[in-house]
């Protein structure tokens, strides 16, 4: 069996796409890890009979068409799934009526939800056949179980760590005015909204850079280490703390692994108070900067959190961290809030996900197509896709992703090299009591024309008896 798995943003997703690799390589599958960026001109080269893709959004169901239309089975496991809003676009009830109504239901085979507040709403609406929807958690976040966990690292340890959570209006790949307001409308969000929550995201976000530098300035002693969202911009963050020795700006490696060496996580309506919980710790939230607009928008990581009215409690609960963190009740909020939008805490995801995979009954012809390539399996492609699909045809993707980080340098971060994932890999194996030799993770080529792709293949070796 030949699975695709496309990969958004290595940083935050490529640890649970290797690991979700492994568990399914170990059940005898063939896995590709693609960058989602060239997944029109990768997965016609692949051979795959199974594509699970990173969400299904209004701007990826022509691709997600024409992949069905081409024969292959395809699977959703969002990558962006687990805090979803009360109301607007992202809200359960929305995300489900928009996958019946806008086509998604009839090109989809399947959907993987991180938690059951989503599975149900996909229920109760009859989005799509039951046996169809699959309550198996994030494979990303099985690191944060016991059993996974001591896979985490980093180099710092006791730091404050400060995440921020405001790509709407820091973006790191775009500057286009207007561009944030563009992109939630998109993504199924009222206009009105979206003018009274924007401006008041602009003056919050100034705010949080404000309190960050008081606070660096009032506990000088302190360690403080802020990690931009994968999505941000970080020059603003050096910029407006350049003055403040004890603050490191640092958006590198896994989110996870800077939590789990962290004294504690403070954070303003960032998801990431879910993973600071699931790690037991304690999540801080600047509660006193949201206004009613920006509270509203995602109510999850403030119930999750220790809120703080003001910045004297900010200080007296930081200086009291220990006794703090000790009364938090981590379980309880788990079981209260937690578990419904990100399912149980028990570092097996991945197998649920891989389990559903192997075991599918509706496998198709594998689809390989030159001329899909070309037009990047797009039914009605850019001068530029054409462009892109011709020179990935004559030098492999490989070749051509990397010359187009010279003109993007922003999105050097997209690549995914075998290095990467066969450190990851190896790690996975022995600490899973495996022989690591027994997996490899290898560029992937055409399986046509042998070119070097971008994605990057796992399989597992023949054991021999």
């Amino acid at each position: 069996m030949r699975i695709g798995w496309v990969v958004d943003h290595p940083k935050r997703d490529l640890a649970g796409s290797v690991l979700a690799a492994y568990q399914l390589a170990s059940r005898g599958a063939s896995v590709a890890i693609i960058p989602m960026y060239e997944q029109g001109v990768d997965v016609p080269r692949l051979g795959l009979d199974t594509l699970v893709v990173n969400y299904a959004r209004a701007a990826n169901l022509g691709l997600m068409r024409s992949f069905a239309e081409a024969g292959l089975t395809l699977h959703v496991l969002d990558t962006e799934g687990g805090v979803l809003a009360e109301k607007g676009g992202n809200s359960p009830p929305a995300m489900a009526a928009y996958i019946k109504n806008s086509g998604y239901a009839d090109v989809l085979s399947g959907y993987f939800f991180w938690g059951g507040r989503l599975h149900e709403a996909f229920n109760d609406n009859q989005t799509m056949k039951p046996d169809q929807l699959h309550l198996t958690g994030c494979p990303r976040f099985d690191f944060a179980a016991p059993r996974w966990r001591k896979l985490l690292d980093g180099e710092r340890r006791g730091y404050l760590l400060v995440n921020a959570n405001f790509p709407l209006v820091n973006s790191r790949f775009s500057s286009k005015p207007g561009a944030e307001r563009e992109a939630m409308i998109r993504a199924g969000w009222d206009a009105a909204y979206i003018d009274r929550f924007l401006p008041d995201l602009k003056q919050v976000f100034a705010n949080y850079l404000i309190e960050i530098g008081r606070l660096a300035e009032a506990r000088p002693d302190r360690a403080i280490l802020l990690r931009p969202h994968p999505f941000e911009s970080e020059e603003v963050y050096r910029t407006a703390l350049a003055r403040h020795s004890n603050v490191v700006v640092d958006g590198t490696g896994s989110v996870l692994d800077m939590i789990q060496n962290a004294a504690a996580v403070i954070h303003l309506n960032c998801g990431t108070a879910v993973e600071a919980v699931l790690l037991e710790k304690l999540p801080i939230q600047l509660e006193y900067l949201n206004t009613p607009a920006t509270a509203g928008h995602a109510l999850l990581p403030a119930r999750v959190s220790r809120a703080v009215a003001s910045f004297d409690e900010l200080l007296a609960t930081i200086d009291h961290l220990d006794e703090e963190t000790g009364k938090f009740d981590f379980a309880g909020v788990h079981a209260a809030d937690i578990d419904a939008f990100f399912y149980r805490n028990d570092g097996l995801a991945a197998e649920r996900v891989a389990d559903i995979l192997v075991s599918a009954k509706d496998r198709r012809q594998p689809f390989v197509s030159l001329s899909s390539a070309l037009r990047g399996t797009r039914p009605n492609p850019s001068r530029g896709q054409i462009a892109k699909g011709a020179a990935s045809l004559l030098f492999g993707s490989a070749a051509t992703e990397k010359l187009r980080t010279w003109f993007s340098p922003a999105r050097r971060d997209k690549r995914i090299e075998p290095a990467d994932v066969g450190t990851l890999l190896e790690r996975i194996a022995i600490h899973d009591n495996r022989d690591p030799s027994l997996f490899t993770a290898t560029r992937a080529r055409c399986v046509k024309t042998g070119l070097p792709l971008a994605s990057i293949v796992v399989e597992q070796r023949p054991i021999r008896t």
